[in-house]
C-alpha cells in the first residue's frame, strides 16, 4: 500500500464520515416550541371537528373547552 492511496483512503473517510454526520444531524429530533394557547384551542377545536358527527353534544364540550382555553 502506497501513501499516495492511504492519503486519498484517509480523505475518502473523513468526508463519508463528514457526510454521514450531517445526515444525521439533519435527523435529529429538534425541540418543539410551546404552543400558544390559540394553536391548543385550534387543535382541540380540531378534534372536536372529528367527533362531530358520532358526537356532537361531546363535540360542543369541546368547542366550549377550546373557547375558555383560548380566552383564559
Amino acid at each position: 500500500m502506497s501513501t499516495a492511496t492511504f492519503s486519498h483512503s484517509a480523505h475518502f473517510l473523513s468526508t463519508v464520515r463528514e457526510m454521514f454526520a450531517g445526515w444525521f444531524d439533519s435527523r435529529t429530533a429538534k425541540t418543539a416550541r410551546p404552543l400558544t394557547r390559540f394553536e391548543e384551542a385550534e387543535q382541540l377545536r380540531a378534534m372536536a371537528d372529528d367527533v362531530a358527527k358520532s358526537d356532537p353534544a361531546f363535540a360542543q364540550d369541546l368547542y366550549a373547552a377550546a373557547d375558555r382555553h383560548e380566552l383564559a
